[in-house]
Formats: structure tokens, C-alpha cells, sequence
């Protein structure tokens, strides 16, 4: 069981969410509003702003690549049409999940999986970029803080990961519960609009 935010009180969480790295926000906003047109070399510097593959190098858009395919366009088109199945799905509702969604679940996982021009990327990469592309819809990234926040080690597999998912919409709605509120009521106004996902890595996240 997760205690992350439960055992909080809104003016703890809300403090949290406030001190969220500043550097973060900011990459977070540019993510939100790029053009259409420049979303897929977005997504790409962010995940290396982020370090999303550290120490491994990360594929590059087939324009701008030096190495062999697959590229990080065809990452990209495959998630998406994994994504039209997971639809506005957020963890804060994981647990009605369709069969349809769970499988695309994993294979977003798979996909980003090889986000490295060689060997296969942690959770770190993989969940930084699954959060970008559900615009924070699903949630957390877990890199090193939010792990230990969390109190776990890295999932090594989908089911792992989907397993941890649950555990977090649990964790989201007895804090909600607990304290008659939404998450979202009780962060800084300037935050309230952003999806629970991204909501529960700001709590948790960099400073």
C-alpha cells in the first residue's frame, strides 16, 4: 500500500506540489503549448533535457539521426496508436481500465523500452515519456525521488508498472476521500488545471 499522499495533509500536499523544480514546470508549459508541428522534436528534447536514457544515447528523429532505425519517429507512431486505445484513460482511473487499454498499457511500455539507440531503457525513460505523450494523464515518472517517496524499486515489467498504477489511483483517491476534497482543489491555483499524473509527480518530484 502507498502512502505518498494519503498520510498528508492538503496544506503538506499543496506545499509539495508548490516546490516542485521550477526548471520542470517550465519544460512542462513549452510541452503543453508547442505547435503541432514541432510536438515530435519537442518530445525529443525534452526526454534528453530530462536525461530520460542516461547513460545511453537516445534514438533521434530520422532527420536528425546518426544511427540506424527504428527512430524515434517510428517510437512515436507506434505509441500513438496505442494511445488512440488508451484514450483519456488517467491513473486516477486505472482501475476501470478496459482489456483493450490494458494491453496497450504494456505496449507502450515495449515500445519506449527502446528508446536507447542500443540496450533498453529503465522505467526512467520509459514512464518520463509515456507522461508527455498522455499530456500527464498517466503518471508518475519514476525517476530516483519519486521512487524513494514512493518506497519502491524500479518495475521491471509492464505488469509491474500497471500493478503500481493501481496502487497510486488508491493512494490518490483515499487522500481525496480522507479529506473531502479533489487533488486538484487543493494545489496552487496556477497547477489545477494539469492532470492527475503529472499532479502526483509534482508532489513527489524534483525540487
Amino acid at each position: 500500500m502507498l502512502n505518498a499522499l494519503r498520510n498528508k495533509t492538503p496544506r503538506q500536499v499543496h506545499d509539495d506540489v508548490s516546490g516542485f523544480a521550477r526548471e520542470y514546470v517550465e519544460d512542462w508549459n513549452r510541452w503543453l503549448h508547442v505547435e503541432s508541428d514541432q510536438r515530435w522534436q519537442m518530445f525529443g528534447k525534452t526526454l534528453r533535457k530530462w536525461q530520460a536514457t542516461r547513460p545511453k544515447r537516445m534514438r533521434r528523429l530520422e532527420q536528425d539521426a546518426r544511427h540506424d532505425p527504428p527512430y524515434l519517429d517510428d517510437l512515436i507512431r507506434k505509441a500513438l496508436r496505442q494511445l488512440d486505445v488508451v484514450g483519456d484513460l488517467a491513473v486516477s482511473e486505472i482501475s476501470k481500465r478496459t482489456a483493450g487499454q490494458d494491453n496497450a498499457l504494456q505496449a507502450l511500455w515495449g515500445i519506449f523500452e527502446a528508446l536507447p539507440v542500443s540496450g533498453v531503457a529503465s522505467c526512467v525513460g520509459i514512464t518520463k515519456a509515456i507522461l508527455l505523450l498522455t499530456d500527464g494523464r498517466i503518471g508518475p515518472a519514476l525517476d530516483s525521488r519519486v521512487r524513494q517517496n514512493l518506497g519502491i524499486t524500479r518495475p521491471s515489467s509492464t505488469r509491474d508498472w500497471i500493478c503500481l498504477l493501481d496502487q497510486i489511483e488508491e493512494d490518490i483517491s483515499s487522500f481525496e476521500a480522507r479529506h473531502n476534497c479533489l487533488l486538484r482543489e487543493i494545489v496552487p491555483i496556477k497547477f489545477a488545471q494539469l492532470e492527475y499524473g503529472r499532479l502526483y509527480d509534482m508532489a513527489l518530484g524534483p525540487r
